[in-house]
């Protein structure tokens, strides 16, 4: 028997002791985006949730782990964007020096922001400057890239533009605030909070576009976005921001200010989806990634949250909750 006569036994084998064993083949991921794949992960990263934020909320300084799973988050959003945008123009080869620029300069607030985060948890004090310092130079940076890139085609240069400017704008602005929530003395429970909000913005406007929607709200970034489905995930979004946070926030807002926090919330991450879509569609992909199952990558999960976090960080500032 061939090599290649063994090796197609052994897969043969491996499949039907898959397939007659019914725990498996459930407990398996397809890898082909399935709903089942789709539950499996959001059971996965539930039960993870669960486990860190009983860590977060009971160890000394617990937080650090809030922060911790923020950080990751914003770094690991910055990478998939260079994955997407870091390849020649002709080729679509990965330019991995350029690459490696553009993440260092789309990941340095994220960083720094983590390093803000810790010590904010360790000794109670937010350094503002320096994480001001670094988005400002992150910034800087990112224009003379973008000067560099179309220093021969006028071309070049407007790619870049269209390309990391609003990639800037999600994960070099907006992403180290969540981190800066999650280094907030109620912290865990914000992040908590920001999570129930902008699900059920998403759910609600998901189901409520599926059955009633019928006007498209932004046909050429998103085809199944409609009106009707936003207009119910800002509904939904605002009472469950104002029933979650009397619900978890232990009375730091009022009902007033958390309508308002909710609505500028839904807002943000609604604005944020679109964004995201925009950089997609750029790209020609379904996904920004691939790293979870059925779901995509950090910044498909994530967008919401990582656009609706300045959102939280400004109306507290505001109302002088922080």
């Amino acid at each position: 028997m061939s090599s290649q006569d063994a090796i197609a036994g052994s897969d043969e084998l491996k499949s039907r002791s898959t397939g007659n064993n019914p725990f498996l083949s459930a407990c398996g991921f397809d890898h082909t985006g399935s709903l089942k794949d789709r539950l499996l992960t959001a059971l996965i990263v539930l039960a993870v949730a669960y486990a860190l934020t009983v860590v977060a909320l009971v160890a000394p300084h617990g937080r650090i782990l809030a922060v911790a799973w923020a950080s990751a988050v914003g770094v690991l959003s910055a990478f998939e964007v260079v994955r997407l945008f870091a390849r020649d123009v002709v080729t679509s080869a990965y330019r991995k020096g350029w690459g490696a620029l553009h993440f260092i300069v789309l990941a340095l607030p994220a960083l720094v922001a983590t390093v803000v985060g810790v010590q904010a948890v360790v000794h109670g004090a937010l350094s503002w400057k320096l994480l001001f310092v670094s988005t400002v130079a992150s910034a800087q940076f990112l224009m003379i890239l973008q000067t560099f890139a179309g220093r021969r085609r006028l071309e070049d240069g407007s790619r870049h533009a269209e390309s990391y400017a609003p990639a800037f704008l999600l994960v070099g602005i907006c992403a180290p605030q969540l981190i800066v929530i999650a280094s907030l003395p109620l912290g865990v429970h914000l992040v908590w909070w920001l999570v129930g909000v902008v699900a059920l913005n998403d759910a609600g406007a998901y189901f409520a576009g599926k059955y009633l929607g019928k006007n498209k709200m932004a046909p050429a970034l998103s085809p199944n976005k409609t009106i009707e489905g936003s207009v119910a995930g800002y509904v939904i979004g605002i009472v469950a921001g104002v029933l979650l946070g009397h619900a978890i926030l232990d009375g730091v807002l009022s009902t007033g200010a958390l309508a308002f926090v909710s609505f500028v919330v839904v807002i943000s991450a609604q604005a944020a989806d679109l964004s995201k879509s925009y950089l997609k569609r750029l790209r020609g992909v379904k996904d920004t990634g691939a790293f979870f199952p059925g779901h995509g990558g950090v910044l498909d999960r994530f967008d919401g949250m990582i656009g609706a976090a300045p959102a939280v960080i400004l109306t507290l500032l505001l109302l002088g909750a922080l």
